[in-house]
């Protein structure tokens, strides 16, 4: 009887070791951006093949994730990330379930930006050796800011630069938060600041750039992006940009030669975005639907239009672009004198 009694343990031992052994899978992953780097801090769930969620984590520095103890199946891998289209893989443990094997299954999930991330300004990589007392108020003041509360935020900014007033962050997040309040003219004093503290940062240029079109001083804003371009030449922002300040000067200018040259360079300016962007930055097309027509071929803008709401289908402008396709097909209106137009800002 002890002798059943011992085997009949033993059998029990085996089945659970078997099982234990069954549900021992392992799932690793990395996350990269389509330009090849790494992603950290992305969200990732992972769900079964039918959707029912199974477990959740977050990529660390190096873009890794893992999941273990999964019984063989279908899984679902979905991953998600601010300023980044979510992406969802299927992957499998081909393992029959019998067989008891664990098995580690390695994927990559490639993430790509989206289209209204990709006309975000650059990011700043100046290091400074800040004194701690300010580096604390700008963490402060980016953690107010982050939370929605704007006056916090600028109040913790500008105890950072009293505590340190050559510290670039600050100058420029201060600058950066005023242009979103459309406090202009305090916004470029904080940009210029920033700029004396380090002239070779391209988001420094980038943001004057956008304070000038939104002053629809076109011939200058321009020329800040170009400086962008120039210190960063991979921001498809800087580079879209200037293609839409150029496009404005065009349609200003009563000088022929001025306007074939500042359609031209917008040209080039545009196609280096849409490059840089992958074709995922569908705002070219409007840009381009502008430079067709006032080229005269109002075909081919109405063509560029077509393909923006084929990118874009639920675009809250598409019923304005479609009217705006209707009357580039219907008769063409008389063009005013060119000393009625605007003059070049």
């Amino acid at each position: 009887m002890r002798g059943r009694s011992l085997l009949w343990t033993v059998a029990v031992l085996l089945l659970v070791s078997i099982s234990a052994r069954a549900q021992s899978n392992t799932l690793r992953g990395k996350v990269r951006s389509t330009s090849g780097i790494t992603v950290n801090n992305a969200i990732v769930e992972l769900k079964a093949g039918g959707g029912g969620m199974i477990g959740q984590t977050v990529t660390r520095n190096d873009g890794d994730f893992a999941f273990s103890n999964l019984p063989s199946g279908e899984y679902e891998v979905e991953v998600t990330v601010a300023g980044f289209e979510t992406a969802v893989q299927m992957t499998r443990f081909n393992t029959p379930a019998p067989m008891n094997f664990a098995e580690v299954v390695n994927i990559e999930v490639i993430i790509r930006p989206r289209a209204d991330a990709i006309l975000a300004a650059p990011g700043t990589s100046f290091t400074q050796d800040v004194p701690k007392p300010a580096r604390t108020f700008f963490e402060k003041g980016m953690s107010r800011l982050r939370e929605g509360k704007s006056d916090e935020g600028i109040a913790m900014l500008r105890e950072a630069i009293e505590a340190f007033n050559d510290y670039f962050n600050a100058h420029f997040q201060l600058g950066r938060e005023l242009f979103r309040l459309n406090k202009n003219n305090e916004a470029l004093e904080e940009f210029e600041r920033a700029r004396q503290i380090n002239e070779r940062q391209d988001a420094v240029y980038f943001m004057f750039g956008m304070v000038m079109l939104r002053q629809q001083k076109f011939a200058l804003a321009q020329r800040a992006f170009q400086e962008a371009s120039s210190i960063n030449g991979n921001s498809p922002a800087s580079h879209f940009y200037r293609g839409q300040a150029l496009v404005e000067l065009a349609l200003r200018t009563a000088d022929e030669t001025q306007r074939i040259a500042d359609l031209s360079d917008a040209e080039k300016e545009l196609k280096r975005a849409w490059e840089l962007s992958n074709g995922r930055l569908s705002s070219v097309y409007l840009q381009r639907a502008r430079i067709c027509e006032r080229r005269g071929n109002r075909e081919a803008a109405a063509r560029e239009l077509e393909e923006y709401l084929k990118a874009e289908p639920e675009a809250k402008n598409a019923s304005a672009i479609r009217a705006a396709i209707t009357r580039l097909r219907g008769p063409a209106k008389p063009e005013p004198p060119a000393d009625k137009k605007p003059p070049r800002s």
